[in-house]
């Protein structure tokens, strides 16, 4: 009872921080007849130093699944389209030979900080009664980023998706999961046999 009890108390605060965390993919849905068989991509991001900062970590992980597959990957940050022509700057990147190039523009980018109150695990006292010591705050950042994403081979946008997430900064393993909804869409539409 008393474990349940725990459990129970543990789930109420910690809720209202994994509520906060959401990854969420809409593609565009267009089915392609037979897999492509890409040997170069080329991943390039764009935006403020927050979405850099994003793409540096998701460029990684996109790299690992596609080299395991055989695809060898360069990844270009193009710059802040507030600031200069990353259109252009793409054109100096694109030298580099590829067959398809997955690209990054951002929509939004900002942070969101959650304050919780927690309170110190209860405690049975010798009479039987439970009480509660301690308790404070903690507070959390999110990134909470936008993304319209493309597959471009040539002139052809190949999958194009928008990208939203809510994540907490500093958790670096929540670029696996992104990669894996990008890439799990990928194949089911028959981009890529991943």
């Amino acid at each position: 009872m008393r474990a349940l009890l725990l459990l129970l108390l543990a789930g109420l605060f910690l809720l209202p921080a994994y509520a906060q965390k959401k990854i969420t993919l809409q593609p565009v849905e267009n089915k392609l007849d037979s897999v492509k068989h890409y040997r170069k991509i080329l991943i390039v991001g764009e935006g403020s130093m927050q979405s850099r900062m994003y793409m540096d970590h998701l460029s990684v992980e996109l790299i690992k699944e596609l080299k395991a597959h055989n695809i060898d990957c360069k990844y270009e940050y193009l710059g802040d389209p507030h600031k200069l022509d990353t259109d252009e700057v793409l054109k100096k990147v694109a030298a580099w030979p590829h067959d398809a190039v997955l690209r990054f523009s951002p929509l939004s980018a900002s942070m969101d900080q959650q304050t919780n109150y927690i309170s110190t695990a209860p405690q049975m006292g010798y009479n039987g009664v439970m009480s509660y010591t301690g308790g404070g705050t903690v507070s959390q950042m999110y990134l909470v980023d936008e993304f319209d994403i493309t597959l471009i081979e040539g002139p052809e946008t190949i999958w194009s998706a928008r990208l939203s997430t809510s994540i907490e900064m500093a958790k670096f393993t929540v670029y696996k999961r992104i990669r894996k909804v990008i890439f799990d869409d990928m194949k089911k539409q028959n981009v890529l046999a991943l």
